[in-house]
């Protein structure tokens, strides 16, 4: 597969700032814009449902990822034993998920979707399906993905690495940068 990454104009250099790195304001100005959008939409859609945010958050999360007990849903949205026992049985409650027993721990469940649950993500899934195909070229979809990857990589990296705010906030530029390009070039297709 070619590179299908938007291209600049031949000659141009990449923008640079006034300390000679990397300018990615623009890019920073669209981030914040989408994920404050993202936060909105994310409201519009648990309100939809009926739950909260953090409800949303946890469904979506059991829906991505394997094996999901309590503990693992309280470490992904940074809550208390008690906090997720009340949303557990909230979600629970209302339909969309259940509690299997563990296969190989006796002290603890896995956290399944529901057949209700099931539709919400699908119905959730779908809506964001739609918004994406209206905004993006479909020449551009290997692109994106991998940049996204590779942005969502690069911001867990710098913060793992105890830079979120202080320390040089440019130092991922060049290798995020190369990894995209790498990719893209390379051919690599990112799951969806």
């Amino acid at each position: 597969m070619s590179d299908v990454s938007p291209q600049p104009p031949a000659g141009s250099a990449p923008p640079l700032d006034d300390e000679g790195k990397l300018d990615v304001t623009l890019v920073l100005e669209a981030y914040r814009s989408l994920q404050q959008q993202g936060d909105r939409v994310q409201k519009l859609v648990a309100d939809f449902f009926g739950m909260g945010t953090t409800d949303l958050r946890c469904l979506t999360f059991i829906a991505n990822d394997h094996d999901t007990t309590p503990k693992r849903a309280a470490e992904f949205l940074e809550l208390s034993t008690g906090a997720t026992t009340s949303l557990v049985d909230r979600l629970e409650g209302g339909g969309y998920i259940i509690r299997q027993p563990h296969p190989s721990d006796r002290r603890s469940v896995l956290l399944e979707l529901a057949p209700a649950g099931r539709e919400a993500i699908d119905q959730i899934d779908e809506f964001y399906r739609r918004a994406f195909r209206d905004a993006v070229d479909p020449n551009h979809l290997d692109f994106l993905a991998v940049a996204m990857r590779a942005i969502g990589d690069s911001l867990t990296r710098t913060a793992a690495e105890g830079e979120a705010v202080a320390g040089d906030a440019g130092a991922g530029d060049s290798a995020a940068g190369d990894a995209v390009a790498g990719d893209a070039v390379a051919g690599e297709t990112a799951e969806a």
